[in-house]
């Protein structure tokens, strides 16, 4: 297959050939490091595109299922393409879907197994890409006002992503892509990483269309905020004066040390996009949708209990509201309430979900205002444009915990159609565990229904289907899609009172 650089020789699966590997940049190592992409360097003959490319350097806490097992470098900026066969008759190039991975803009790959294309290109008749990027201190630390010089290659993690998006541009028409019909979808940081690319100049004109799943990132760094981050990495780093040159010295070990000690010492996100003044000139959806959001038709959703994943004591009950309390104001995912404020929340989630435990309660609680809220606001954001845009909420409740739950991240697995995984979320939750939940394999036609939608809006900007009769989002109605066990349809105003309830609290993202 060609490519602007050279040949590349993929290999079949079934109906789909894949393509792994390719270099969309070159490698951002020595004098790159730091610094905006570069066009990679032209190759003779065929090279081999077979093999799953190198994951950004990162300390990766996540499940088995969502870990590249390939080994992490510098060497990271290679995309993978899965195309399927043209069908009879279909002469038309295809919709382009590019994953753009999740993992907090600190750790993640495209190569990790669960994000296999070839399922999702098949069923939903597109090319799929997925991008591996610069991460962590590597791509997302803010070095402008310590080293002037770098200040014009700020956000090299998000710059990789425009490359990337750049070279499906140049490229993708050879493997049977449209390029003026590309679809960018991500998951958690992955959403959030394209919310920045559509308040970033530079990526106008690569995409057409955006899914953001569990990522409705509303506000990016300031540069304020950046330097406190650039500051404490440079005290891990030994302290002292920085210079590029120091810079360029440090070994990949120590950037990752240094690294690891700034994401235990800051809880949050630590490591993202920052508004440079000119890659990224203003804040992203911050009372406004951005600039670069017009004409770009968006699906927006979250999954039902977001946090069962992430809060601990899981397994445990909670025996009084005193408890309840101490646990919501630590948990890291709601604004800091007043007493009254956090008082009226409470009685309110309890009218409306009564029969909850305690521990329920915090799930919503917590979900709705890190997750739902922040998704519900970017819609409305929005919804004020003529671009439609499309909301859903994923419902489908894993076994773990003790109970079920659907939890962040639960919904990859049915998007992308690769249902059998390693044991994931509380380290029991194995593919044993989910077959005797579903015994009548309902969560596979649950996937064929999503990534049937995820490819109805990728080719037209609308995800309705045979099967799915979806309405696009207004501020009256609210209509949501549920995706669930059930027969998936649309629901008005999906947990109204709830929604009521966090109005006009601050968002979490």
């Amino acid at each position: 297959m060609p490519t602007q650089y050279g040949q590349v020789r993929g290999e079949w699966t079934g109906a789909v050939r894949s393509f792994k590997g390719i270099p969309y940049a070159a490698p951002p190592v020595g004098s790159g490091r730091f610094r905006a992409p570069r066009v990679p360097e032209s190759w003779r003959g065929v090279r081999d595109a077979t093999a799953l490319g190198h994951p950004s350097v990162q300390n990766n806490p996540d499940f088995p299922a969502w870990v590249d097992p390939e080994p992490e470098s510098e060497d990271c900026l290679y995309l993978n393409v899965w195309t399927p066969a043209r069908r009879s008759g279909a002469a038309q190039a295809k919709p382009v879907l590019v994953w753009i991975h999740g993992g907090a803009f600190s750790y993640g790959s495209a190569g990790a197994p669960v994000y296999d294309g070839a399922r999702l290109a098949e069923v939903a008749d597109a090319v799929v890409v997925s991008v591996n990027h610069r991460l962590n201190i590597f791509g997302y630390l803010w070095l402008g006002d310590v080293v002037p010089a770098l200040a014009a290659h700020a956000n090299p993690g998000q710059r990789d992503l425009v490359a990337a998006l750049t070279w499906v541009r140049d490229n993708i028409a050879a493997f049977g892509g449209d390029p003026r019909n590309v679809t960018a979808f991500g998951e958690s940081g992955g959403g959030a990483k394209i919310n920045a690319l559509l308040a970033t100049p530079a990526a106008r004109g690569l995409l057409h269309k955006a899914i953001i799943q569990s990522g409705s990132q509303l506000a990016v760094m300031t540069r304020e905020q950046a330097n406190e981050i650039t500051d404490a990495a440079f005290a891990a780093l030994g302290g002292g004066a920085f210079t590029e040159a120091r810079l360029r010295a440090l070994s990949p070990d120590e950037l990752k040390r240094a690294a690891r000690a700034i994401e235990s010492q800051n809880p949050g996100l630590p490591f993202q996009p920052v508004v440079d003044g000119r890659f990224i000139p203003d804040q992203t959806w911050k009372d406004r949708a951005p600039a670069g959001s017009r004409g770009i038709p968006m699906m927006i959703g979250t999954n039902s209990q977001e946090t069962a994943v992430f809060l601990p004591g899981m397994r445990d009950q909670i025996d009084t509201d005193a408890e309840l309390k101490q646990r919501f104001d630590t948990s890291g995912f709601a604004p800091a309430l007043s007493d009254a404020q956090y008082t009226r929340l409470l009685a309110g989630y309890r009218q409306a979900l009564p029969s909850a435990t305690r521990l329920e309660l915090l799930v919503a609680m917590t979900t709705d205002l890190w997750m739902w809220h922040s998704a519900l606001v970017q819609a409305e954001l929005k919804q004020s444009s003529p671009d439609p845009v499309y909301f859903y909420e994923f419902a489908w409740r894993t076994p773990c915990f003790g109970s079920s739950w659907a939890v962040h991240a639960g919904e990859l697995p049915f998007v992308f159609g690769n249902l059998t995984y390693p044991t994931a979320w509380d380290g029991t939750d194995s593919d044993a565990v989910r077959s005797a939940d579903d015994p009548t394999g309902r969560r596979f036609v649950l996937a064929d229904q999503m990534m049937h939608a995820w490819g109805a809006f990728a080719r037209s900007g609308n995800p309705s289907t045979t099967d799915l009769t979806w309405t696009a989002y207004d501020t009256h109605t609210r209509p949501t899609m549920v995706f669930d066990r059930g027969s998936s349809t649309v629901v008005l105003d999906r947990n109204g009172p709830r929604r009521r309830l966090i109005e006009g609290l601050p968002t979490v993202w």
